[in-house]
Parts: C-alpha cells; sequence; structure tokens
C-alpha cells in the first residue's frame, strides 16, 4: 500500500508545517514529492526548526530555486509539464503575481491538480490576511472555548495536513476516474472550526458556551487526580459510573449523601467532592485504579508525559514511531501517519533532503545545458550541491 501512488509526481511548493506534513504523506504513499525551497530564505523550519522540517520532508527530492527570479517560475512550469499534483502555500496573492497561478498552470498541464492551502480560504474578508496556528485558534473560537491559545502544539496545522492530503487524493480519484480537474483548497480557519464540530452544535441550539474552568460543574466527577505514583485522568460521565466509582474506593456511602445524591448537587458541592476523590485516589498506584475502575466500566487513563509516551508498549505494538539519524548524528523519533493498511503503517524510507540535493538531477531531465546551469546558479537562481544552510 505504501506505493499506491507509484508514478504521481508531486511539486511541493510549502512552507512550514500543514502544506509539508501533507506532502509527506502523499511521499509515503508512494508519490515522487518535489520539495521547492528558495536557495537563500530556504523553508524557515530547516533553518530554524530542524526537526519539525525532518519529520515533515522525509521521502522528498529537493529542488533549489528562486522564484521570484523569472527563469527560476519558468523552470517550475516546465517541470509541471510532467506533475499530477501542485501544492502551494504562499502568502495571499503571492502565487498569482509569480505567475504561479490555479489558471496559468491550469494552461501549461491541464491535468494539474491544483491545491492550495491558507489560513483563512481563497476568498472573502479575510482571505488577504496571513497567519498560523494560533492565530486560526483565535479566530475560530477554539481560544475561547480553551480560555487560552494552545502554543507548541500546532494541533490545527496538522490536522489541516490530514484534510488537505485527504482532499488532494479526493481529486485525484475525481480526474483518474472522470477526467474532471479541480483545483483543492484547505486553510486553518475550516479546519479550526471543524474540530469543534460538537460544542458548536451545542451553542447553535442553547446557546450556551462551555468554559472549560467551568467544564467541573457540567461534569463534577471528570478530571485530572493525583495517585500514589502520579495523574491520571477519569471520566464517569453516568449515573452508574457515579455509583461505580464509590463502590471502587470503598465510599458505598457517598450517593446516599445529599451534596452527591445526583449531578446537579455534586456541580454544587464540586470543589468538595473532587478533594474528597482525591484524597482516596492518593493512597495507591494509578496503573491499580484503572484496572479496577475499567473492570466497572468506568473510562479512565494514564497521563503520560513524553518519556512515558515514547516507552508506551502500545505504540510500539502499533509501531507509531520511526526514527532517522541526521547528519548531525541526532536521532529523533517522529510519528508516523495515524492510518494503517492491512495492519501496516506507512514508512520513511529516506531523510529529508539537504538543500537543492536533487537540483542536478531535475535539471538533466529538463535538458538544460551545462552552461546555462552555471550561469543560473551563479546568478543564485539555483542552487545543485546540497550546500549547508547557515544557521
Amino acid at each position: 500500500m505504501d506505493d499506491v501512488l507509484a508514478g504521481t509526481r508531486v511539486l511541493d511548493l510549502t512552507n512550514a508545517l500543514a502544506g509539508s506534513s501533507a506532502t509527506k504523506i502523499l511521499a509515503d504513499l508512494g508519490a515522487e514529492v518535489i520539495k521547492v525551497e528558495h536557495p537563500g530564505t530556504v523553508d524557515y523550519t530547516r533553518r530554524l526548526m530542524p526537526y519539525l522540517f525532518e519529520a515533515h520532508n522525509r521521502n522528498k527530492r529537493s529542488l533549489a530555486v528562486d522564484l521570484k527570479a523569472a527563469e527560476g517560475v519558468a523552470l517550475v512550469k516546465r517541470l509541471a509539464i510532467s506533475c499530477d499534483v501542485l501544492v502551494q502555500s504562499m502568502r495571499p496573492g503571492a502565487a498569482r503575481e509569480l505567475g504561479l497561478s490555479a489558471e496559468e498552470m491550469a494552461a501549461v498541464n491541464p491535468r494539474l491538480i491544483y491545491a492550495s492551502f491558507s489560513t483563512f480560504g481563497p476568498t472573502g474578508p479575510k482571505a488577504h490576511r496571513r497567519g498560523v496556528d494560533g492565530v486560526a485558534q483565535a479566530e475560530s473560537g477554539l481560544a475561547a472555548l480553551q480560555n487560552r491559545v494552545l502554543g507548541n502544539t500546532s494541533f490545527v496545522d496538522s490536522a489541516s495536513g490530514l484534510a488537505l492530503s485527504q482532499a488532494i487524493l479526493i481529486a485525484l480519484m475525481k480526474r483518474d476516474r472522470s477526467g474532471v480537474v479541480q483545483p483543492v483548497d484547505v486553510c486553518l480557519l475550516d479546519t479550526a472550526v471543524y474540530l469543534q464540530a460538537a460544542p458548536i452544535a451545542e451553542y447553535s441550539v442553547t446557546g450556551t458556551l462551555v468554559d472549560q474552568d467551568a467544564y467541573v460543574a457540567r461534569y463534577p466527577a471528570v478530571g485530572v487526580y493525583q495517585a500514589a505514583d502520579g495523574p491520571f485522568y477519569l471520566a464517569p460521565y453516568w449515573e452508574h459510573d457515579w455509583q461505580a466509582v464509590c463502590a471502587t474506593i470503598g465510599r458505598p456511602d457517598l450517593p446516599a449523601d445529599r451534596r452527591f445524591a445526583d449531578r446537579a448537587a455534586r456541580g454544587e458541592h464540586a470543589r468538595e467532592l473532587r478533594a474528597l476523590l482525591q484524597a482516596e485516589f492518593g493512597a495507591r498506584p494509578r496503573a491499580e485504579w484503572l484496572a479496577q475502575l475499567e473492570a466497572q466500566g468506568v473510562l479512565a487513563g494514564i497521563v503520560q508525559d513524553y518519556t512515558e509516551l515514547l516507552a508506551d508498549p502500545q505504540l510500539a505494538v502499533n509501531q507509531s514511531w520511526e526514527q532517522h539519524t541526521l547528519a548531525s548524528g541526532a536521532q529523533p523519533i517522529f510519528p508516523r501517519a495515524p492510518f494503517r493498511f492491512a495492519g501496516q503503517p506507512l514508512t520513511s524510507a529516506h531523510a529529508a533532503p539537504g538543500l537543492g540535493a536533487d537540483t542536478g538531477a531535475l535539471l538533466d531531465e529538463l535538458g538544460i545545458a551545462a552552461g546555462d546551469r552555471l550561469r543560473l546558479q551563479d546568478a543564485g537562481v539555483i542552487a545543485t550541491d546540497a550546500q549547508p544552510v547557515e544557521g
């Protein structure tokens, strides 16, 4: 299954995380993905966040070319003739300014799937604006729901990358089955809104936004507790779960206590309830609590830090991790795409390419003469030697 896209060629004009993660999935599915970077400024994660760059650019080839130079754009257009997909995440309007709009690329290759990634979408009052994951959290309602912007998680970026890869695959299927070629658009704002489908639906009917700090009043016993050896999460949503929790901690008297007799009462006395539960849970290890609670059908889970996560035996069985040795000697661990085919994960055979590592081979393919190549390199339009990027 990891070669299902063999023979498919993708021009990757993306930067940072979301777009690059989408094309990385296509590469792991067997597509030939050509990562296009400026010879000087490069994808900024290559320089500033090398592990992030490595995570989302494995299995790709590298073409270092200046798209602000007319000859650089001409090279990309020539290469696009042999491609199936072009993915771009430039600032709003930049692709059109360079002569790389969807309409212009369709004239170059009518079968090319043109995929665009943006913060707010291709049209509308916010389309001109730039943004990042945190901006999308703020303007989508997520920050209000969370009572903060969650930094350094990039979960909207990552979800957008999954959405973009799926949309590209659907567009390829439609083209190959019906001959219809349609552009693809994915944006951070739409993805962030989609991630909130449940609370938005509730708010649209009730007008109530669940404040995370006040969530305890809705489900007073749900939350994180400290066991003798660390934290765990408990989720007794239903009344029979509450009865089971009381039995598990050896307090069958609590349901008869008027303060805790039903969920409304427990919500009014949430602070007392949680202090009482915490006192009980602190006496024993979390694995013991987890086993007993799950035996009673109560949802619970150990709160793992990253050390525990990387050693999790379930993730080992799932083959959720892959590891590559970088030129620096570092061996970072990366998560694989969260889907399996016949029980097997996608794998990345190659580390992320050095800057311009494949420029020479791609210029050979285009028939660029040696003299023209030297001239383009001297002018800074291309880079060909996988040259190191200065920090």
